[in-house]
């Protein structure tokens, strides 16, 4: 949980290499880090471009070994994303 409460801080205090991308908790009182939510927005000069996408994840008690899962909450165009 260490690591993710520093990746939580970076989110929090702006310190993500790309500003197009944000993210944190789902509830701000999960002390175990489980449920996220987070926005992504289309990269300029792209058919994305302003396009703002939602997700949620979660990640389970065997982080970092096993990434999190994810789900899209806004309509994604792409043959590769369910």
């Amino acid at each position: 949980t260490f690591r993710l409460l520093e990746e939580l801080e970076k989110a929090q205090h702006a310190k993500l290499s790309d500003q197009s991308v944000s993210y944190g908790l789902n509830e701000g009182d999960d002390k175990s880090f489980t449920k996220w939510n987070g926005t992504i927005i289309g990269p300029q000069g792209t058919n994305f471009d302003n396009r703002i996408y939602m997700i949620e994840f979660t990640v389970g008690d065997d982080y970092p070994e096993r990434p999190p899962t994810f789900k899209f909450n806004s309509k994604v165009n792409l043959p590769f994303v369910n």
